[in-house]
């Protein structure tokens, strides 16, 4: 008989290592040359004020039990998560951040949405962020992204511009317009080394703020950009290998749970037993969520294959 202490158990130490980070640590991370890592900010608030009337979607989030529990304390407010449209059954079984084995179906506002994963990365505040490299690169590149750099012209070098504006206010000078992208990717990790406290505070605020700023100028393009794939829902393959992306990414907040699907395997042999299918299922009603069992994680796919496909964005 399965040991539901032990599947919590193992819940919670993979969610433990999930890759949250402090904003003073990620925003100056840059370990690729160039800009490739500098954050750009999924906040619900920018995007409010950008763009006030939000695009609406079902999706489903990948989690396990513990995240189960995490998800329902969020829902409604501003914390983002990652979620999906499609995905390949092994990766469910498997989990990605999480031990897997859950597919909540929910419905949010989508903040963005690609056809690969984005590898969005929250702070310890829930907010997201995504690279320069993941807005700019096409789906198809090895590092995959949004396929912006055709659509925003001119945008990188008002990011440095930023990067500049800031360094100079910082008395890191003299730093002058033309830095090579190089040398100001070294600076601004300096930078990030060299302060702390409040002063760090001001430097990540004035970063926040620049970027708004930014974002704004390329309003049109950026809108178009972040949720344009919440119409198509569908992996196409690439045009070398012919293989499909095995997940896509969107990014949702303010969701409301509508029901849980959890895989039959993820409950091990004793999926069949009766004892353990009641007791299971006393626990996840004890959530206040509907929810449904599934022997074959495949049973899963075919149910979601079939609901994106009547999707209708608000």
């Amino acid at each position: 008989m399965i040991n539901f202490n032990e599947v919590y158990y193992k819940s919670v130490q993979k969610e433990a290592v999930a890759w949250t980070e402090s904003l003073s640590t990620m925003l100056f991370d840059l370990p690729r040359d160039g800009l490739a890592d500098l954050k750009i900010p999924l906040s619900p608030a920018i995007f409010k004020r950008i763009w006030p009337e939000s695009i609406r979607s079902k999706a489903f989030h990948l989690t396990d039990f513990e995240g189960v529990h995490k998800l329902k304390k969020i829902q409604g407010g501003k914390k983002s998560i990652s979620a999906f449209y499609n995905m390949e059954d092994h990766m469910i079984q498997s989990g990605i951040r999480t031990q897997g084995g859950y597919v909540v179906e929910l419905e949010g506002d989508v903040l963005a949405a690609a056809p690969d994963d984005i590898s969005s990365q929250p702070d310890k505040t829930g907010r997201r962020w995504i690279t320069f490299s993941s807005l700019m690169n096409p789906s198809t590149a090895a590092d995959p992204g949004l396929g912006g750099k055709s659509k925003l012209k001119g945008i990188e070098k008002d990011i440095e511009n930023l990067l500049i504006d800031i360094l100079v206010k910082n008395d890191l000078g003299p730093y002058k317009k033309g830095l090579t992208t190089r040398e100001l990717n070294k600076a601004w990790s300096w930078l990030g080394k060299s302060t702390g406290g409040k002063e760090k505070s001001v430097i990540i605020k004035d970063y926040i703020d620049g970027m708004e700023k930014i974002m704004k100028k390329y309003s049109k393009p950026l809108k178009s950009i972040f949720t344009d794939y919440t119409k198509k829902r569908t992996l196409d393959p690439d045009p070398d290998s012919g293989e499909t992306a095995m997940w896509d990414e969107l990014v949702v907040n303010n969701f409301k749970i509508q029901k849980i699907h959890v895989s039959g395997g993820y409950l091990g042999p004793d999926f069949n037993d009766d004892d353990t299918h009641d007791r299971f299922s006393k626990i996840l009603s004890k959530l206040g969520f509907s929810f449904e069992l599934y022997e074959d994680v495949g049973e899963i796919v075919d149910y979601i294959n079939r609901t994106i496909l009547d999707i209708k964005i608000k």
